[in-house]
């Protein structure tokens, strides 16, 4: 069981700060692009089928670095990639804040997923490196604050609507204190690659991949497409302020999940978490309630992320840090395929098709999360 006093080690302290400063910056990355879609489309004259690419660009780049991070990571070590993730969202951000033109919009985007990815799959390998035992307390502690991060973004939208800039200067300043952290970091060497032994269980494998493959789809198609959804009904500022509410039960979720997730083991976790949050999907079809339901599906959704990570460490030990990367590009590969088929359906059928596009996503990664309890046991 891991114990509590593994989170207050002083050798891993500095470990976690940073790591917490990352996620804090990665967490306003990843809620950013819903809640900008209104001003986005009445900008530049796109479509609500066209304005689901910005996010489909952002993890297209960031399932590009993933598959490159694991061999990035044994040549170079944690640090070096960590900076560089840094540096390139940091251009991405920037591209963003001075686009003029739709396609600047993209390759802003595209960029800012490239350091996404690599900030996402290095930060949550270096934690689970560093506090072994602890991973999974350490992991959805980390990921709370990733959410505290996207909680306040859309609130920075809503407060500078319609000006586009002022949101992207802030996460560009916050990005520069992280690289200035970073660059004092003293991390651990990655492992040497695994040679012979048991060869890797692929179904396992795909079980894991397919896990977050529909999870990811699931908490970023919320968050993009939430603010879409209640407009309509309650108006753009207090749907942004939904899309805020909904990451602040995703934040109040993984800090309840770090004691919880040392006493219970991850696979139970897992499928007790997606159960929640597809019962609270099925209840934002009535759109009175549907805040409401959606800060439900939030702390249903909050510990999957990290605590899965922690089952995969468990389920494969000896493949951890070559298969983890695989995982985490299938997760960034859910919004790529995803957003745009949401688009299409929302711009066909009205906003009203959305929570059940959702609950189809989570139904996908429950059924994924208890065929791989069936393989790894209780």
């Amino acid at each position: 069981m891991p114990s509590r006093s593994g989170l207050l080690d002083p050798s891993t302290r500095t470990v976690l700060f940073v790591a917490a400063a990352a996620f804090l910056l990665c967490g306003g990355m990843a809620s950013l692009y819903g809640p900008l879609f209104p001003e986005l489309r009445q900008r530049f004259g796109v479509g609500v089928d066209e304005v689901g690419a910005v996010v489909s660009v952002h993890f297209l780049g960031s399932f590009a670095m993933i598959v490159l991070s694991s061999s990035m990571i044994r040549r170079w070590g944690y640090k070096p990639v960590i900076l560089l993730g840094l540096v390139t969202l940091m251009a991405g951000l920037a591209v963003l804040a001075l686009a003029g033109q739709w396609w600047l919009v993209i390759v802003g985007a595209g960029t800012g997923g490239l350091g996404f990815g690599l900030l996402n799959v290095s930060i949550n390998l270096l934690v689970a490196r560093a506090f072994a035992t602890d991973a999974a307390p350490a992991l959805n502690l980390i990921n709370a604050i990733f959410g505290g991060g996207a909680m306040l973004t859309p609130l920075m939208v809503a407060a500078f609507a319609p000006r586009l800039a002022p949101p992207l200067v802030i996460l560009i300043v916050l990005c520069a204190v992280v690289l200035v952290l970073a660059a004092r970091l003293v991390a651990p060497q990655p492992a040497a690659p695994v040679r012979g032994g048991a060869p890797t269980a692929w179904a396992l494998v795909a079980g894991f991949v397919l896990l977050y493959f529909m999870y990811v789809t699931s908490e970023v198609g919320v968050a993009s497409w939430v603010t879409e959804y209640l407009t309509p009904s309650v108006g753009l500022g207090w749907a942004a302020a939904a899309t805020s509410i909904y990451w602040g039960a995703v934040t109040l979720g993984r800090i309840l999940a770090v004691p919880v997730s040392s006493r219970v083991r991850p696979g139970a976790m897992v499928i007790g978490s997606l159960s929640v949050a597809f019962g609270a999907l099925a209840v934002a079809h009535w759109v009175p309630v549907a805040p409401v339901a959606f800060a439900v599906v939030g702390l249903g959704l909050a510990p999957v992320f990290p605590t899965g990570l922690a089952w995969l460490n468990r389920a494969m030990p000896l493949r951890a840090e070559q298969v983890t990367p695989i995982a985490l590009a299938a997760a960034n590969l859910g919004p790529v395929a995803t957003a745009p088929l949401i688009g299409t359906a929302v711009a066909a059928w009205g906003v009203s098709v959305i929570p059940t596009a959702l609950a189809a996503s989570v139904m996908l990664a429950l059924a994924s999360a208890l065929w791989l309890r069936s393989r790894t046991g209780p």
